[in-house]
Order: structure tokens, then C-alpha cells, then sequence
């Protein structure tokens, strides 16, 4: 498989995790079912929009930590978050979404578990339907069988890549690292559940095959140097920072924009390399996927 997650084994009912104290800690994967009608909103907290009202009963996946008391959900064909207060928690539950595969090579197996035995080997971009979730695996139909797939390694939504006018593997690194514009900075994040700078170009690359160092000055280390004026979407950039020679990190989207989990604004997402901060303090640039 092109790609390695570390997730928790959830127990039933209860919440996987107490705090969002590390990257590891702050990954969790199960079910859920609303004790009430609950609103699904755009962010953790009331004062975030409400996408729409789930009905009591309703059954959802959960791919988040606690923030704050709130989860982040999947329901419905959306993401979006809920107030924790108002979910049943289960390891093992019916639900009903699309996804699709994420990695290179990836096992569909018998059981939710890797001494289960191999059904047949998925491809990349391959369209499953989930059909319920058990800890860390969902339950699929895909090839014209059932199965289990690692959820690390299935998204959720369906696929289609912004293709690049060169068809290259640019193009995916930027639609993939797109679909997490929104979600917040966390310190040491390295999960939807929450990205710091390197975390979440970290995250971009490895679930298109990609490994990578951890840090911003790690990944420097990775792939190939790409001059300023020959940047294509997918190549990773970076800047200095107050402390660190190279303290930032993130990917270049094409027409001098670049997508980022940004401390600053508290979240994922893009800022010109003409802005005067990131003119100042550009470093250089990294070519990882080629």
C-alpha cells in the first residue's frame, strides 16, 4: 500500500479520544447516531452556519476528535460539524455514503482486519460504496463484491481530479489538498482533524504515494529544487520564519497562488506568493511528485 496512517480503535459508545492533545490522539474513525434532530454545521461551534438538520436517528461517520465538544461528521453526501452532546457513539454501524480509494494497491479484505483474507487489490481513484463502519475499516461494495477497506484509505465524496493541462500528477495534489480548505490549524495536526504547515502537506502527498518528512524543514530535504519562475501546481514551498530558517510550508496551486495550513488564519487555506509577508520571507521550492 502507498500509504501509512496511525488511527485508534474506537470503543463502543464512548468517545475516542478526551482531548486534542497530539496528531496521533486527534485521529479518530466510527459511526454515530443523533439522539435528536442535530444541526450540521460549517464549523465547531454555534455560531457557524448550519448546512442543514439531521433527523433523529440519523446515522453518520465520524473522522474526527473532539473540539471544543464538537465532531466532525460525515452525513449525507457533506462534512460538517456537531455538538458531541447530541451522538451516540458505536464501533460498528450501518451507513450509507460513496467514497473512493485513495492509495496505490490498496486491499479489500474479508473482515476488518488485516488476518482477514485479500478479496482483490483496489486501484486508485476506485469508486466504493460504504455500506458501514467497523473501528478503523468501512464496510464497501466495490469490483461487484463486499468487503473491508482501512478508512485511511478511502475518501469520502466522489472523486474527480481538476485535471492539469499537462494530465500530470500536479493536478491531483492540488484537487486533493483543496477538499480540506476550511479545516483548522492545529499544532502538530497531521489529520482532517487538524493540520499545522507540514502536517497537512505531509498528509497531501503521502495519500498519493508520496512519503515525505514530517517538517517543514524535512521536506525541504524531499524531491528536487524547483526555481520560483518554473513552479507548476504540486510543488511544494516554503518560507523562513521569525525562528526557523525554514518554518513554513506549502503547495503551489498555479497563478502565483499556493494553498496552506496557515497559524495565522487558524486554517487551511491560499494566499498569494505576491503578498508581501510571503515575498519576504520565500525560501525556495521542492518538486515531490513527479
Amino acid at each position: 500500500m502507498s500509504k501509512k496512517k496511525t488511527l485508534r480503535t474506537l470503543a463502543a459508545a464512548a468517545l475516542c479520544c478526551g482531548a486534542l492533545i497530539s496528531a496521533a490522539a486527534a485521529d479518530c474513525v466510527g459511526g454515530a447516531v443523533t439522539t435528536t434532530a442535530v444541526n450540521l454545521r460549517a464549523g465547531a461551534g454555534t455560531d457557524n452556519a448550519i448546512l442543514f438538520t439531521a433527523a433523529e436517528g440519523t446515522s453518520m461517520i465520524v473522522e474526527s476528535a473532539p473540539i471544543d465538544g464538537w465532531l466532525r461528521v460525515y452525513v449525507d453526501g457533506s462534512w460538517g460539524y456537531m455538538s458531541a452532546d447530541y451522538l451516540d457513539r458505536a464501533e460498528v454501524l450501518d451507513v450509507s455514503a460513496h467514497g473512493w480509494v485513495s492509495g496505490t494497491e490498496v486491499r479489500m479484505r474479508a473482515g476488518a482486519g488485516t488476518d482477514t483474507a485479500i478479496l482483490r487489490v483496489t486501484s486508485y481513484g476506485e469508486a466504493v460504496e460504504i455500506t458501514g463502519v467497523a473501528g478503523n475499516w468501512y464496510r464497501v461494495n466495490a469490483g461487484g463484491q463486499s468487503g473491508y477497506i482501512r478508512s485511511d484509505y478511502v475518501e469520502l465524496g466522489e472523486y474527480s481530479a481538476e485535471p492539469a493541462a499537462d494530465g500530470g500528477i500536479g493536478a491531483k495534489v492540488v484537487s486533493f489538498a483543496k477538499q480540506y480548505l476550511g479545516v483548522p490549524y492545529v499544532w502538530a495536526g497531521s489529520t482532517p482533524s487538524g493540520f499545522d504547515c507540514s502536517g497537512f502537506v505531509s498528509y497531501v502527498f503521502k495519500n498519493l504515494g508520496y512519503q515525505t518528512n514530517r517538517t517543514a524543514a524535512g521536506i525541504y530535504k524531499n524531491g528536487t529544487a524547483v526555481d520560483k519562475d518554473e513552479l507548476q501546481p504540486g510543488d511544494a514551498v516554503f518560507f523562513a520564519s521569525s525562528s526557523q530558517a525554514i518554518g513554513h510550508v506549502g503547495i503551489y496551486i498555479g497563478d502565483g497562488e499556493f494553498i496552506h495550513s496557515s497559524s495565522g488564519a487558524g486554517y487551511v487555506t491560499i494566499n498569494d506568493l505576491s503578498e508581501s509577508y510571503y515575498t519576504r520571507m520565500y525560501v525556495g521550492a521542492r518538486r515531490i511528485a513527479a
